[in-house]
């Protein structure tokens, strides 16, 4: 059976318990041998578009490895993360080392469905206390590295450069600010377009000052908010910092010559 793509179905909106229906197809169609699965996203919560997509997490009993998978299931595209208990809790603990929270907040909020849910509903709890938790301080070393990269760009700002570079910087800054102002707070960190919505959530005073700083570099060309705004959040943690900066890479990161052998 060839599988038609998204362009060649007539797009429809689904409710949330259409959309659950359609997860229960797409595990008994692609994967009938997982566990279960959570289905996540605008289309479950209710408050999709015709051009939402789906995720899903699919969990089965054990896999030779993690992977991730991209399909169009009766017109709805569907992102699939492929995941046994073992790999999901190496990717819940590799989430808190970055402060980021895309697979908890998936597993966390997302609804229940496959034949073996009593497998997932540990990982579920868990998930959920996590997020309640935070991922802790932001330590040193990250903090440091964001200082530095956005004092950097900061300075490429305040010179005089042509005005199309400012989009490209911008975009430098946008995730590592949000960054020093959610993780700084003992935040979990968004990315993309979650930044706006987990700024919300923290502080809409501030989440609003930041969107009109970066509206106001991309539409009016002017840089001066986004960086009167950026040095407001670097204050706290020690300001700008760029003389006396210093990383190290890992000492294995090399490729041995060949040595000669001496005549």
């Amino acid at each position: 059976m060839v599988e038609l793509s998204a362009a060649e179905y007539p797009r429809r909106m689904l409710t949330p318990d259409q959309t659950v229906a359609l997860v229960e197809r797409v595990l008994n169609a692609r994967y009938p041998q997982a566990a279960c699965g959570f289905a996540t996203g605008s289309l479950v919560r209710g408050d999709g578009t015709e051009g939402s997509d789906l995720d899903l997490v699919v969990l089965f009993d054990a896999l030779p490895n993690a992977r991730r998978e991209a399909l169009v299931f009766e017109g709805t595209p569907v992102e699939t993360f492929i995941h046994d208990p073992e790999t999901l809790a190496w990717t819940f603990r590799d989430e808190v080392q970055v402060g980021r929270c895309a697979f908890r907040t998936m597993v966390a909020q997302g609804r229940l469905v496959g034949p073996q849910p009593a497998i997932g509903r540990p990982l579920k709890r868990r998930a959920l206390n996590s997020l309640a938790k935070g991922p802790g301080e932001l330590d040193a070393t990250r903090r440091d590295l964001l200082r530095y990269h956005v004092t950097d760009r900061l300075g490429d700002l305040r010179d005089p450069r042509p005005t199309e570079e400012f989009a490209a910087l911008g975009v430098q800054l946008y995730d590592p600010i949000a960054e020093l102002i959610l993780r700084g707070a003992g935040r979990w960190a968004g990315n993309g377009k979650w930044i706006p919505r987990t700024l919300r959530a923290y502080d809409p005073a501030l989440a609003e000052r930041f969107i009109a700083a970066f509206e106001q570099l991309y539409v009016a060309k002017d840089p001066a908010p986004l960086i009167a705004l950026a040095e407001d959040v670097l204050a706290p943690h020690g300001g700008l910092l760029f003389e006396g900066y210093e990383s190290a890479w890992p000492r294995t990161n090399r490729i041995a010559r060949r040595r000669r052998n001496k005549a």
